[in-house]
């Protein structure tokens, strides 16, 4: 039996490899002895939920997801939780950004993701993968009615680390603001994180820290990897995740994650 009853997985540099893939075959395998075993398997992840259940598209009714970094959680299907950002800060992040042209900025809300049609083209193709619901809108300033789950903001990888400190300085107070990666920045109600939506999805089950294991590669995942009693950073991470993680798997393209359930669940 495996010493854990959750498991939790990052998705981009962690579970899928480079090329947005993973091996569907090993996973389905490691599922029915998850099952077995009665272990919840949750994917823990900045992006839209429908990008992940189209990600996990055979299985995803069997799963809990904690979508849009801790913002929206569901469990097998049923929305357990919405966490929205307060429309007037939103207002406040849209003219926080006309001073900084460098920043590209989209609304994530439970309906759609909405970005104005005339920002960055490259900004624009990468929201649309990540958010297969998705709506092109005039401006940020006339949103449609929905709940607001963050507001994701790209940029060059370059302009990452100002942005980022500009962000903090101007909504630090009221808002949780964390970056992924070089050349993206989310910004979600305070409070809300990853690790936050975790801990009210292991309550949910009578579950607690001792009985989770976690992988993650990025910046959005430290809160977790160190509440995890299995905190598992990937070879590939970041420098800063994979030290202040206990365990560190193989990088994300020798299907780390799938490698170290296989030796816990067989």
């Amino acid at each position: 039996m495996a010493p854990f009853k959750a498991i939790a997985v990052d998705m981009d540099g962690t579970f899928l490899d480079d090329q947005k893939n993973y091996d569907k075959e090993l996973f389905a395998y490691l599922l029915t002895k998850m099952n077995e075993q009665g272990i919840h398997f949750i994917v823990a992840s900045g992006n839209q939920y429908e990008r992940l259940r189209l990600d996990f598209v055979e299985h995803y009714q069997d799963l809990a997801f904690v979508a849009e970094n801790g913002a929206y959680l569901i469990d097998r299907t049923q929305a357990v939780l919405t966490q929205a950002l307060d429309l007037d800060v939103i207002k406040q992040v849209v003219t926080f950004k006309q001073a900084y042209p460098e920043l590209h900025l989209a609304a994530c809300g439970v309906k759609a993701a909405y970005i104005p049609h005339d920002e960055e083209k490259d900004f624009v193709e990468e929201m649309k993968y990540y958010c297969p619901k998705h709506e092109l809108i005039e401006s940020l300033e006339k949103l449609p009615v929905d709940a607001y789950l963050k507001l994701t903001a790209g940029m060059r990888a370059e302009d990452t680390k100002p942005l980022l400190a500009a962000l903090q300085a101007e909504f630090g107070q009221v808002l949780k603001i964390t970056s992924s990666g070089f050349g993206s920045i989310d910004l979600m109600k305070k409070g809300v994180n990853k690790a936050q939506g975790l801990d009210l999805m292991l309550k949910r089950w009578n579950l607690g820290h001792d009985d989770l294991i976690a992988f993650g590669d990025g910046g959005n995942d430290i809160e977790m990897l160190t509440r995890a009693k299995y905190g598992y950073a990937m070879e590939n991470g970041d420098p800063k995740v994979k030290a202040i993680a206990d365990y560190i798997a193989p990088a994300n393209n020798e299907a780390g994650v799938l490698q170290v359930l296989k030796g816990y669940l067989e």
